[in-house]
């Protein structure tokens, strides 16, 4: 039953007639979101979006003011105040970009942001398909284009899409794999882990991952100055990191673990009046994100590499404190490297059927 089934699966996914209907509507959404989306996002001239916080975070270090404030004390239910909350790294890159205006800024951080879109489509295409193709490329684009937080992300100018587009290619070029994981090691935490599952890989991996903390290193000291910049990385540890690690209220945050903590209070099983989390809940949150990735990489011990590190780097991203809804389309590679994984054993199925 379950080789007949696999079969009408493979049937209906091989249909000709099914691929160009989803491929010419993919098409239809590409025109209308380089043609309409793009251009009124590049026209937009108000604030009231991520980038700002990025083009500020820019003109702080020209003017030689701090890039981080002190929120060690503040707790999941206060609204950040710091006009910057990532490692050191991407401010220093900010900084090293010409001079320029809010809105040229904001129209070059939207094509780089709508190019990663497409990067991370074409990532997707390759992961599921097994390899690199316009129509891929397209079907991929289109199931991102209607994702949770897609839209959210390119609207707010965050910085969410190079990441999804860094995972992408770990995943889709193994040979860079080192580097790409590290690159968002280095602005997300949640990075680290598929970069852990895949150093056994070898020396490449080392190599890339070096790589680029290097070149980090590098674009600090030229950024900050070698002393400041190591200072901003310990403010980065000891300020901001304890801060996010305490979760967040909004209901924008998809964390399955701050979920519980949420779930607990709503129905009266704890309390939380505000102010920094008690220590209880965050040793939940701690536990919780080192156990989640460790668990679910033991369960996909035996599935192929891209699997693993697609499992163990997106469930990293659900139970982390924080897992705003921009995070999301990030989830794609899982199911991206789940349905090639289908499709190989029901191919496999399909030949051992016609065998006996």
């Amino acid at each position: 039953m379950n080789a007949i089934l696999k079969n009408m699966f493979l049937s209906v996914l091989n249909s000709q007639f099914l691929k160009r209907v989803v491929v010419g509507l993919a098409i239809v959404v590409a025109i209308l979101q380089l043609s309409i989306l793009l251009p009124k996002t590049l026209g937009r001239t108000d604030k009231m979006r991520d980038v700002y916080a990025y083009y500020l975070v820019k003109e702080r270090i020209e003017h030689g003011r701090p890039i981080y404030l002190n929120l060690s004390k503040k707790g999941p239910h206060d609204s950040s105040l710091a006009l910057y909350l990532y490692p050191p790294v991407f401010a220093g890159v900010l900084s090293l970009l010409p001079k320029m205006s809010f809105l040229t800024f904001a129209r070059f951080w939207t094509l780089l942001l709508y190019a990663a879109f497409w990067i991370y489509a074409t990532t997707l295409g390759k992961l599921a398909s097994g390899r690199f193709s316009l129509s891929t490329t397209l079907t991929a684009g289109l199931i991102l284009f209607f994702f949770p937080g897609t839209f959210r992300a390119l609207a707010l100018g965050q910085i969410d899409p190079l990441l999804w587009a860094f995972f992408g290619l770990a995943l889709s070029m193994p040979l860079f794999r080192g580097g790409f994981t590290m690159l968002v090691a280095i602005i997300k935490p949640w990075g680290i882990w598929p970069f852990l599952w895949s150093i056994g890989e070898g020396l490449r991996v080392w190599a890339g991952a070096i790589t680029v903390l290097l070149g980090s290193a590098l674009v600090g000291a030229l950024a900050f100055g070698g002393e400041a910049f190591v200072e901003n990385c310990r403010t980065w540890f000891t300020h901001i990191l304890p801060s996010l690690a305490q979760g967040a209220w909004s209901p924008d945050n998809r964390s399955l673990s701050f979920a519980l903590l949420r779930g607990a209070h709503s129905v009266g099983l704890w309390s939380y009046d505000g102010g920094a989390l008690p220590l209880g809940a965050r040793i939940w949150l701690l536990g919780s994100g080192l156990a989640g990735p460790l668990l679910i990489g033991w369960r996909f011990r035996r599935s192929s590499k891209n699997l693993q590190l697609a499992a163990v780097g997106c469930t990293a991203i659900l139970v982390s404190p924080i897992c705003w809804t921009t995070y999301l389309p990030a989830l794609l590679t899982l199911a991206a490297t789940a349905f090639h994984s289908k499709i190989h054993e029901a191919k496999e199925a399909r030949l051992s059927t016609l065998t006996k």
